[in-house]
């Protein structure tokens, strides 16, 4: 009997997630409105919103990043935008699933990692379906920032 996937909830079980919520929350949206926008920009459903099983998630781990750094290095930023919605929708060759936890990961590691603001402002505009600006972006690395430093 296959076990039920577990619910991927991206604004409580992703720490970039709630960031991006307290960040939506602040210009007085709601979360369901975030939720909604993100189904609907995704063209996917509440149960289609789960956890990656760990086994897979591990190897897309090490080759995302991988082929991110090749798309920084190729300068082919817009790729990195398309491969992570791809992979939020269950349309990349690897992950034929939607798999929008990794994508918030990988949204993570390079807010964290890259100076590629250009990038996350396209992304998180197309995966919620709304313009967001760069000082959006700003605000969440540093609502993320604050949260790592306690």
């Amino acid at each position: 009997m296959d076990k039920k996937p577990y619910p991927f909830l991206p604004f409580e079980d992703s720490l970039v997630g709630e960031k991006i919520l307290l960040v939506w929350q602040e210009s007085h949206h709601s979360e369901k409105n975030l939720k909604e926008h993100l189904l609907k920009a995704l063209g996917l459903t509440e149960d289609q919103v789960v956890f990656t099983p760990n086994a897979i998630k591990q190897k897309l781990m090490v080759s995302y990043p991988t082929e991110i750094r090749h798309l920084i290095d190729e300068k082919k930023f817009s790729q990195i935008t398309v491969l992570l919605l791809n992979i939020a929708k269950g349309k990349s060759e690897q992950c034929p699933t939607p798999a929008l936890d990794i994508t918030f990961e990988l949204i993570e590691w390079i807010l964290t990692g890259f100076d590629l603001d250009d990038v996350l402002v396209e992304t998180l505009s197309e995966l919620f379906g709304t313009t967001l600006t760069h000082a959006f972006v700003d605000q969440v690395r540093a609502e993320y920032i604050k949260e790592l430093r306690g």
